[in-house]
């Protein structure tokens, strides 16, 4: 290894000390000498080679045919000498150099302007009177070309003036149709919907409910009334949730809302009048607006309780009749109950004042059931007394609330309960307190079979006698 600090070197024989100690020492053996140095060569010359003592490095052949050496300069050669033996290359032609671009960097103005917030921004932007040279648009590709025809119109010419205005009114319904992408084009390019302003204007259609005849509708609904109201269980089975069958056509449904929908929507419009019929009447058993379109939603079921009341009663029982209650008076020996015969109750009912009426006892397999019809006149007279009788028992509390409230807290047959038995005063005899009500569609369960068989509804706003 070579050593990094060699000793000084001695001095020589001639006296003169050795061209490496007149000049200071250098950092690095390839950089350029310090300025001053004796032996410098001069600006324009190349520096001459050091004097300082080194050691010579073998070469090896191959290394010499690998990295041949480099020839040694001249002295006082300059610095970058142009050797004549190379040839010099002929410029290009001017043939192969590409045209210059229409505009380049050198043609754009250097721009500055000022920012809101006092800032300078520079940017480059061509001359406003640089000439522009307009360039042909590419053609456009085959696909995207519009199909030509026999019948296709000129571009710049208007349509020919056999052909009346607007053609879709021209053309037939089958043409006017949309078409599927994979049928054939007649060669007409396809414009966008317009609005037809000259179109024959065609009223619209009122739906099927308002041409129905109001009387024959009003017909049907008190016939349906009257079917959903004669049996017991089959109005428990409505107003108690239920598989149901529509009373038209037969149809069976899960729920009482299926048939409703159903009876305001049926299939066969055959029988539309007797499907609104069964409609509005199931609405008013169940308490229900029957005015609004029956939807999934359920809002038609969401009538106030004396609105649905009001509709309930508008039904009455036709001939006019109001029903008594509480007329049994006991026991026989033999168990059966007994009552108020027919002759006795009209005799209590002409001490009243109402004597236009008939009763009717009704019995049943163990006796008297306690229930006795007066029966009125078939005519606005006999109407407007069964009402007063009605009335007259609603002021003394002895009216339909009434027997519910009793019927629902005591015995019927207690001849001790205060509600049902009174004692006169004066001749201390026990005498029932008779409660009673005008005879609705809801009543005809109470009836006798007889009786429900002859009797019909009829309602009270639009009551008629003539129907």
């Amino acid at each position: 290894m070579k050593n990094p600090n060699p000793p000084p070197p001695r001095p020589s024989a001639s006296g003169k000390p050795p061209t490496s100690m007149a000049a200071p020492p250098r950092k690095s053996r390839w950089g350029p000498p310090p300025p001053g140095a004796a032996g410098a060569a001069p600006a324009g010359d190349k520096a001459a080679p050091s004097t300082s003592a080194r050691t010579s490095t073998p070469t090896h052949p191959a290394d010499s045919r690998r990295h041949p050496p480099h020839p040694a300069p001249a002295p006082h050669a300059p610095r970058n000498p142009a050797s004549p033996a190379v040839p010099l290359r002929p410029p290009p032609q001017a043939a192969e150099t590409p045209p210059p671009p229409p505009y380049g960097f050198h043609n754009l103005d250097r721009r500055t302007m000022i920012l809101a917030d006092g800032t300078v921004r520079t940017y480059f932007a061509l001359p406003p009177d640089y000439p522009f040279e307009t360039a042909p648009l590419p053609p456009l590709p085959q696909h995207l070309l519009p199909r030509g025809g026999p019948d296709l119109w000129p571009p710049h010419q208007p349509p020919p003036p056999q052909m009346p205005m607007p053609m879709p009114m021209q053309m037939q319904p089958h043409e006017v149709k949309r078409k599927h992408p994979a049928d054939q084009d007649e060669g007409f390019p396809r414009h966008h919907k317009q609005l037809r302003l000259d179109a024959p204007h065609h009223p619209q259609q009122p739906p099927p409910h308002a041409s129905v005849d109001r009387h024959a509708l009003r017909r049907a609904f008190l016939k349906y009334a009257k079917m959903l109201n004669e049996s017991s269980v089959q109005k428990r089975r409505y107003l108690e949730g239920g598989r149901v069958s529509c009373s038209a056509c037969g149809r069976d449904f899960a729920d009482v809302h299926g048939l409703v929908m159903h009876a305001y929507n049926p299939l066969n419009t055959d029988s539309l009048i007797d499907h609104l019929g069964l409609h509005k009447a199931v609405c008013v058993l169940m308490g229900w607006d029957y005015t609004k379109v029956p939807e999934n939603s359920k809002g038609y079921q969401s009538l106030p309780a004396d609105l649905a009341r009001a509709s309930r009663e508008d039904l009455i029982v036709w001939p006019p009749t109001v029903i008594i209650h509480n007329t049994a008076t006991g026991r026989k020996k033999d168990g059966r109950l007994e009552g108020l015969a027919n002759r006795d109750m009209d005799k209590k009912m002409a001490e009243l004042g109402f004597s236009g009426g008939k009763s009717k006892s009704l019995y049943g397999k163990e006796g008297h059931l306690g229930l006795t019809l007066i029966k009125f006149a078939n005519n606005s007279a006999g109407l407007k007394e069964a009402e007063c009788l009605a009335e007259f028992l609603e002021r003394k509390d002895h009216g339909r609330i009434g027997w519910s409230r009793v019927h629902a807290t005591h015995s019927i047959d207690s001849d001790q309960n205060p509600l049902l038995v009174e004692t006169d005063t004066r001749t201390g005899e026990k005498k029932r307190i008779l409660y009673g009500y005008l005879a609705i569609a809801s009543d005809l369960d109470e009836l006798d079979s007889d009786s429900r068989k002859r009797a019909f509804l009829k309602s009270r706003r639009d009551f008629n006698l003539s129907d």
